[in-house]
C-alpha cells in the first residue's frame, strides 16, 4: 500500500489473492485503522510524499540492503523501517546507515524511524543522539500485524 486511501483496495486484493481469508480482513482492517489513526504514521501514507518501497541501497563496505519505505519531497527524505519482532539495537544502527547514505546523496534533511508493529511503537532515530520513543500503544496486545 503506497497511500492510506488505498487501504480498502489493498485489503480486497490480498483477500482475492489468498494472502488472508475474508474472515481475517476485518481484524486486519481494524489494525490498519489503528495505525493510520496515528498522525505520524498517517503522514507516512500521505499523498504529500513521493513514496518508494523496498528501495535497494548500497551501504558502506559494499553490503546491499533495502529500505522498507522511503518518502521524498524536494530535498527531504524520511526513512521508515518496519519491524515485527522485539526491539534490537542493531535496528537503530541499520536506520542510521540509511540516513548517512541518503545525506551523501545530497538530501538536505533526512529523518529516520522504526515502527515496531506488534507494539505499535514508533522510534525516532537520530545520528549523534539517543533515539526517542514517539508513540507506544497503551495495550501491548492491541496489534498483531505480521506484515
Amino acid at each position: 500500500m503506497q497511500y492510506g486511501d488505498e487501504k480498502n483496495e489493498m485489503l480486497a486484493r490480498i483477500v482475492h489473492e489468498g494472502f488472508i481469508t475474508a474472515s481475517e480482513r476485518e481484524p486486519l482492517e481494524r489494525q490498519l485503522w489503528e495505525l493510520l489513526n496515528n498522525p505520524k504514521i498517517a503522514n507516512w501514507f500521505s499523498r504529500d510524499w513521493e513514496v518508494r518501497t523496498e528501495v535497494p541501497i548500497l551501504l558502506p563496505g559494499g553490503e546491499e540492503n533495502r529500505i522498507d519505505r522511503l518518502l521524498v519531497k524536494d530535498r527531504k527524505a524520511v526513512v521508515v523501517d518496519f519491524k515485527t519482532g522485539a526491539r534490537k539495537k542493531s535496528d537503530e544502527k541499520q536506520v542510521l546507515q540509511y540516513i548517512e547514505v541518503l545525506r551523501q546523496m545530497n538530501f538536505h534533511e533526512v529523518e529516520g524511524y522504526l515502527l515496531y508493529l506488534r507494539e505499535s511503537e514508533i522510534i525516532e532515530v537520530k545520528a549523534g543522539s539517543k533515539s526517542k520513543i514517539l508513540h507506544r500503544a497503551k495495550d501491548k496486545d492491541q496489534l498483531e500485524l505480521g506484515i
